[in-house]
């Protein structure tokens, strides 16, 4: 036996182990009319609730376009016209950004390994247990 009748006589055997039923209109109507029940039991409650961290995209989005438009209107401005933008520049002591940077690093650290910790499996059992 060559290498084609094997597959084709495997595939036979399998074809013949593995019976599907027969699907007729009666299942899409039960499937249609599973849909339309959730949809209403859904509208008889109100409004649809909406998760926190889609309220929380949706507002990070809207910053991040104000933030867009702002720039490209400050470049826009300052490149297409006359008009010269003069933005003060505060003035920063010698050494204030390496004494900031510097006793940022230790609270930025702890902050950063708790919120990995918290999608560790230990992580979960203390959110549950806490919260």
């Amino acid at each position: 036996m060559n290498k084609l009748q094997i597959e084709a006589r495997l595939e036979r055997s399998l074809r013949n182990q593995v019976r599907a039923p027969k699907l007729d209109g009666r299942f899409d109507a039960a499937v249609w009319a599973r849909i339309e029940s959730e949809k209403s039991a859904a509208a008889s409650v109100g409004l649809p609730v909406k998760s926190s961290a889609s309220r929380w995209l949706f507002v990070s989005n809207i910053i991040g376009v104000l933030v867009a438009v702002a720039l490209a209107a400050f470049f826009g401005i300052e490149a297409f016209s006359d008009v010269g933008m003069n933005v003060p520049i505060p003035e920063v002591s010698p050494g204030l950004v390496e004494r900031t940077i510097y006793l940022m690093t230790w609270p930025l650290t702890i902050i950063a390994l708790g919120s990995g910790l918290m999608f560790t499996s230990f992580g979960r059992r203390l959110r549950a247990e806490l919260f």
